[in-house]
């Protein structure tokens, strides 16, 4: 089941998302920066460990948040990327820094939507913290061999606050085929839509 972006919808994540960027980014993990290790809880109860992932050639973590409607949007495409690279040691992950999601509400919005990633659980915000996440659907790219982020965006350019439209630029798969490659990801930031992620602790530090 997929939710179409309503015009109410796009609206209201759009005032959200400009009433803080300009503070919001300037936290932000950028490109070429070391992303420290790990521990979380998935909604299905399993633990992931960053670190021990260290046997892929790249791991992708895309932000998630229960009734997003940008990432119901976001999350089929996503799955067509990883089935693309399934056989080429890629790492698909979901993460949730949402303080108002709890965990059974993350594992009953992941059965209705049938996502069948795991939603790794920041209760702490740690994570989200430490990555310096402003919203959901903006994915991290992460090259296991420095742990360092190599990209960090939006998957497309197909969605926006006004409309959904034909993808010219596929960001993800550019900078995915790019570590893949020994090459430099040749846009390792670009900026994205998604809904607001609140970190009342962070906020009040800045």
């Amino acid at each position: 089941m997929q939710l179409g972006l309503t015009p109410l919808m796009i609206s209201a994540v759009a005032a959200a998302w400009l009433a803080t960027a300009l503070t919001s980014t300037a936290l932000a993990l950028e490109p070429g920066q070391k992303v420290d290790n790990f521990r979380l809880i998935d909604h299905r109860g399993e633990a992931h460990v960053l670190h021990d992932l260290a046997d892929k050639k790249a791991i992708v973590i895309m932000v998630q948040g229960n009734g997003c409607p940008i990432v119901r949007q976001a999350l089929p495409a996503l799955a067509q990327v990883r089935a693309g690279y399934r056989e080429r040691d890629v790492e698909f992950l979901l993460l949730n820094s949402n303080l108002q999601d709890e965990p059974a509400q993350v594992a009953k919005e992941a059965d209705q939507f049938k996502i069948d990633f795991p939603i790794l659980l920041d209760e702490g915000q740690h994570v989200g913290t430490a990555l310096g996440v402003v919203r959901t659907s903006e994915v991290f790219v992460i090259e296991p061999k420095s742990w360092k982020l190599v990209y960090r965006g939006p998957m497309d350019d197909r969605l926006s606050y006004e409309r959904q439209r034909p993808a010219k630029h596929h960001y993800l798969t550019d900078a995915l085929d790019a570590v893949l490659a020994g090459r430099s990801v040749q846009a390792p930031r670009v900026d994205g839509v998604g809904c607001l992620v609140n970190f009342p602790e962070r906020d009040r530090t800045t």
